[in-house]
Formats: C-alpha cells, sequence, structure tokens
C-alpha cells in the first residue's frame, strides 16, 4: 500500500508508535473535506502556502493554533450566514476567520487580557482612524517619565524586567493613550498594541513562553518608540486587510466568562469552533506577567497577589483553586491512571475534567440541535508517556449528548522556534481535530484513537 492507503492503525499497535514520524504522517498543504478523511489519519500540514495575516499577528499568545485550522472547519459549514461560537477564545484565532467568512463570532475567555486581544482582532474601528489617533500620540508623547513607579503596588525590583529608560519610555508612553480621547474600542486597540511589545523591549526572553530573564542568553532590548511605531504600523495593515475582505454587517463579540457556564440563550449557536487549554502544559496568564504588570489595574487586576489568585482560575491550571474537585468519572477509568500522574498533578488532573464535563453540557445547550462542535486538542505527558486527553474528551462530550463523528491529527514544521530545545521538541507534539454532532441523546463511545508516544526535532512543534 502507499502511504496515503495505508490504515494509520496498522502502524500503532495498542495505540502505540513504532516506527518513526515519517512512517505514520502524510504530508498536506490544506486538509481535504471531512468526508474525504478517514477516522483517525495523521496528517504533516505544511505551511508552505503564505495567506494574508489580517490582525493574527497584532499580538503573541502561547499555544494558539494557526489560522488554517478554524478555517478549515468553518469552511465545513454549510451555512451562508451563521453565529460561530468559540468559548475558549484565546486571542481571538477562530473569530477572525469567522469575519473572513462573513459570520458573526461570539468569543467566550476568563483571562480579561486574552479578552482585550481578541476584541482589539476583530474591532470595527476604522485603520484611518487609528493612524490619526497614532498621529496625535506622537505629538503629546515627547519624553520619558521624570520618576519611575511600578504600575502595581507590590513589584519589587521591577529593575529587574525593563531598563530605567524603556521603563520610563514605556511609562511616559502609557500615559499618552490614556491622554487621547478615545472611545472604548480604540482604547482598547491601542492598548493591545502597547501590550504587544512588553515582552520585546524588557530583559526576558524572547524565545520561549515563559517569562524569565536568560542569564545565558543575553538580551539587548531595542528602544520603546521605535518599536511601539513598527507595531502600530503592522496593526493598523491588519485592521486595512480584514476590512477589506468582512462584510459590514459581520459582527463579533467578546465575553470575559466561563466556558463551563457560558452565557448566551439556548440554541443561539450554529457553529463551534475552539481549542481549550492544554492539561498541565501551559500557564498562560504567568507568560503575560509583564503585560499584566503593566495592563493589570486597567483589568481590575490591582496587585500582585490578585494575579496570582487568577492563575489558579483558569481551566487546566496546575494548581486550581477553589473547593476539592470530583474524582474522575468511571468513564475515563480504562484511559487515565491516577496512579501514573506525578501526585500534585492529580488535583490539576480532576479540576480540568471536570471543568471540560461542565463545559460540554453548557455548550449542548447553546448550540443548535445537529449543530457541529470542532474540538482541538493536544494530548498531555504522564510520568509514563502521553495521557489520551483527546479521547477522554470525546466521552466527556458524548457524556452530554454529543455524538462523535470523526476525528484527525496533524503536526505542524515550525523554523522559528529558535530557542535551544534539547532535542525535546515539546511535550505536545500534535493536535487531534475532533468532529462532535449535537444529537441530544446519548450514543456509545468511539473506539479509542492512535496515540503516537515520540518526540519533534530541534525545528519542529506541534501548535
Amino acid at each position: 500500500m502507499t502511504l496515503e492507503q495505508a490504515d494509520p492503525f496498522d502502524a500503532l499497535p495498542n495505540g502505540r508508535n513504532t516506527g518513526g514520524p515519517a512512517t505514520l504522517f502524510r504530508e498536506v498543504p490544506s486538509f481535504p473535506h471531512l468526508d474525504a478523511i478517514s477516522n483517525g489519519e495523521l496528517f504533516s500540514l505544511s505551511l508552505s502556502n503564505r495567506l494574508p495575516s489580517l490582525t493574527h499577528g497584532l499580538h503573541r499568545f502561547p499555544a494558539k493554533y494557526i489560522p488554517r485550522i478554524p478555517a478549515w472547519a468553518i469552511s465545513e459549514f454549510s451555512g451562508k450566514r451563521g453565529v460561530v461560537l468559540d468559548p475558549f477564545c484565546g486571542s481571538g484565532t477562530t473569530l477572525v476567520e469567522a469575519l473572513q467568512r462573513s459570520h458573526d463570532a461570539i468569543g467566550v475567555d476568563c483571562d480579561p487580557l486574552a479578552c482585550m486581544i481578541s476584541r482589539a482582532k476583530t474591532t470595527s474601528v476604522s485603520a484611518t482612524r487609528v493612524r490619526q489617533l497614532g498621529a496625535a500620540l506622537q505629538r503629546i508623547w515627547r519624553a520619558p517619565a521624570a520618576t519611575l513607579v511600578p504600575p502595581m503596588p507590590d513589584l519589587t525590583n521591577f529593575g529587574h524586567w525593563f531598563s530605567a529608560r524603556n521603563w520610563a519610555d514605556l511609562q511616559s508612553l502609557l500615559a499618552g493613550i490614556r491622554r487621547l480621547d478615545t472611545s472604548d474600542e480604540e482604547l482598547n486597540f491601542l492598548l493591545c498594541v502597547f501590550s504587544s511589545i512588553l515582552r520585546w523591549v524588557s530583559n526576558a526572553d524572547d524565545q520561549t513562553q515563559k517569562t524569565y530573564v536568560s542569564g545565558t542568553l543575553k538580551k539587548s532590548p531595542p528602544e520603546v518608540a521605535s518599536t511601539f511605531n513598527r507595531a502600530l504600523e503592522k496593526a493598523i495593515v491588519g485592521l486595512e486587510e480584514l476590512a477589506e475582505v468582512r462584510r459590514s454587517s459581520a459582527r463579533a463579540t467578546i465575553i470575559q466568562g466561563d466556558a463551563a457556564d457560558i452565557q448566551l440563550p439556548r440554541s443561539s449557536v450554529d457553529l463551534i469552533v475552539t481549542s481549550p487549554p492544554y492539561l498541565d502544559s501551559v500557564d498562560y496568564m504567568y507568560n503575560f506577567m509583564l503585560e499584566y504588570f503593566w495592563l493589570g489595574p486597567h483589568f481590575g487586576v490591582e496587585d500582585r497577589r490578585t494575579f496570582n489568585q487568577m492563575r489558579r482560575g483558569v481551566i487546566g491550571a496546575k494548581n486550581p483553586a477553589g473547593v476539592q474537585p470530583p474524582p474522575l468519572p468511571h468513564s475515563l477509568n480504562d484511559l487515565i491512571d491516577e496512579q501514573e500522574i506525578i501526585q500534585h498533578r492529580v488535583a490539576a488532573t480532576r479540576a480540568y475534567v471536570d471543568n471540560m464535563a461542565r463545559h460540554f453540557e453548557s455548550a449542548a445547550q447553546v448550540l443548535k440541535p445537529n449543530g457541529y462542535y470542532y474540538l482541538i486538542i493536544g494530548n498531555s505527558q504522564s510520568q509514563k508517556g502521553v495521557l489520551p486527553i483527546h479521547d477522554s474528551l470525546i466521552r466527556l462530550a458524548v457524556d452530554a449528548e454529543f455524538a462523535f463523528e470523526k476525528a484527525f491529527a496533524y503536526r505542524i514544521r515550525r523554523h522559528y522556534m529558535k530557542f535551544p530545545r534539547g532535542g525535546r521538541g515539546g511535550i505536545i507534539t500534535m493536535d487531534w481535530v475532533i468532529a462532535l454532532k449535537n444529537v441530544g441523546k446519548r450514543t456509545s463511545y468511539p473506539d479509542r484513537l492512535p496515540l503516537p508516544d515520540f518526540t519533534l526535532g530541534d525545528d519542529e512543534v506541534a501548535n
């Protein structure tokens, strides 16, 4: 058989990889239609085709999926117009792709910084207006702050993160933005551009998602003014590109809220496309520590203590706060063995499963009958191998009266990850795309999906 004809399960006895990645993945420039994909098929997605960037590059965001994924899922949706929901919207990738295809978009996220980014990327503010505000800002932002003041009251040793000159320039820049006569939407956009440069002009390392000052890879941060001006121009170009393709009536709504309790009318959503947080793999808010230091008070996060408490409240948190989560449901007994999980991570696993179970129940209420839910998720690592989070979430969805239709996986080659990875290539080696249908009745659990267990090379990462 050719690789295209091979059954992907043939190479995976007992769900394990017995050969190298090349024997498993079929390289494609884009995904075929769902009906042309075999259940469990494994793809290597080439990024050789360049697409318009729109506003996707407005702000960095950890572990976000590439626009091709929601673009494919939304294109599979047969409705001419509809409401597309991303209940874990993050930086708004799904929402931008929905607007591009003339759908109304709704994003939900508990992280206020993520909501700020999503609002900025989907804003209806005109590029002309932003240019006017940029010119006005240049007239009033002329000198660095005379006295350095930490943006949060309980920040100590803030000079560890920023040089005195860049700290002073950022402080005066932020004050200048707040002095402008803007609408809430315009202010949100400018604050997002401000936020987007903070990592670059800080002393923190640029080549990793985590926020820390490297002792081995010394950094010479660029100066603030030119970095901000370039970022603002790039953001304006993105606005222009999105305005060219979005229908004027297409709207995006961003809700800061809980994906386990979606506050939308019953049966009001046509399609759900989302990538939930990975279990115990990415500490999203910690990765945005510097951004929260500067903009936390704008979000009502007044001090670092409040910020640390918020980190523990998100789905997928490493050290979740609140009441003791319930034990894993019996339906996952053959999938997740808590004895294989580091003891202090058991609570995180239980909380994640409980939150995702409640999420699927809430999603089933807001999604129209027979509406589709495309779930994109990666598996996590345990002491003894890969945890089958993909199979676990499918069973939780079936418990909430979704029917499993099909799933396939992809890995992506990326060449911009310059930080040395010691040959590990990342914990999340690939993502699964899972098609679910809101049938409103219990169906049987599907057979388990493949579970390849391998690491990637230094030039490869999965999400």
